[in-house]
């Protein structure tokens, strides 16, 4: 993967955001794992095509320098950055434990999120990822009781804390569950079922490849707008186009309804093989230049 710095930043800020291949030719990582099966042969396929632009990757500094530091706090009796794998039909799995505490038999790992994802309470990623970590220290010998993440909310804003009753009242959020036995199981599961739909993949062409599922695009949900003539900002935005009619019929003349499709944001804004996805092209890519039209016009 190649960095570029369209910016013109220092150079050690530069050689900082440097990345070394994530999974090695047959292993994949936990947090791989949750990626789509397109989006995960895709990087791997292309990975030595792709760029990605210093700018890009500052909270990417940010998530390693915390676990740095967390990494070097010394007497809490816990051992930190311990790397687990197992293999299962011939695909090595892999997992990093941030932090395990042999007493409480508790796994905490450390994240950097927005408060967006807290007010959200999407949390399914994280929840997948410890159950992941869970079953692979508990192949070494180890087990888990509960996990628990410890989130630093990077765009934390301390006056919505006080006005808005859902905003998350501090800048660290603590998410935390238990382990079960069925939780393990169903891990298993999960992680042969990833394994079976990646090896599945190899052989096809890139198009070929189903796409990503909405939940792993991120897809929002259509939107539908009542306008007025005259305006570009909509009057009022609704989730069912039966509410935006009835709504646009009370308004009254001049008032219109417009269609304002879902947009896959994992695609449009995070996924760094989309120049090689049909999906994104013959999809994402059109609505984000019907979008952009829209507001220009």
């Amino acid at each position: 993967m190649k960095v570029t710095n369209e910016m013109g930043l220092p150079e050690p800020f530069v050689r900082a955001v440097q990345t070394e291949r994530h999974n090695q030719p047959g292993c994949y990582s936990a947090t791989t794992l949750l990626k789509g099966i397109k989006e995960i042969q895709l990087t791997d396929r292309h990975y030595d095509e792709l760029t990605i632009d210093a700018s890009d990757s500052v909270f990417q500094i940010w998530g390693s320098a915390v676990h740095e530091i967390f990494e070097k706090i010394d007497g809490d009796n816990c051992f930190k950055e311990e790397k687990f794998s197992t293999e299962i039909d011939g695909i090595t799995i892999t997992g990093t434990a941030d932090c395990y505490d042999l007493e409480k038999s508790l796994l905490v790992d450390w994240k950097t999120c927005s408060s967006w994802k807290i007010i959200n309470k999407d949390f399914d990623d994280w929840k997948r990822q410890g159950q992941i970590y869970a079953y692979l220290m508990r192949k070494a010998g180890l087990e888990v009781k509960r996990v628990q993440f410890i989130a630093l909310i990077k765009d934390h804003s301390k006056t919505k804390a006080k006005t808005d009753k859902d905003y998350p009242k501090s800048p660290v959020y603590v998410f935390s569950f238990d382990i079960t036995s069925k939780d393990l199981f169903e891990t298993e599961l999960y992680i042969r079922t990833r394994i079976r739909g990646i090896k599945n993949s190899m052989n096809l062409g890139d198009d070929e490849i189903e796409a990503c599922t909405p939940d792993e695009r991120w897809e929002d949900p259509p939107k539908f707008a009542c306008m007025k003539t005259g305006r570009k900002s909509a009057v009022k935005l609704f989730d069912s186009k039966e509410d935006c009619e009835k709504f646009v019929k009370e308004k009254g003349s001049g008032h219109y309804l417009e269609e304002r499709p879902s947009m896959s944001r994992k695609c449009s804004e995070y996924c760094i093989c989309k120049e090689f996805c049909n999906f994104y092209k013959e999809n994402v890519c059109k609505i984000e230049q019907i979008t952009e039209e829209v507001k220009a016009a």
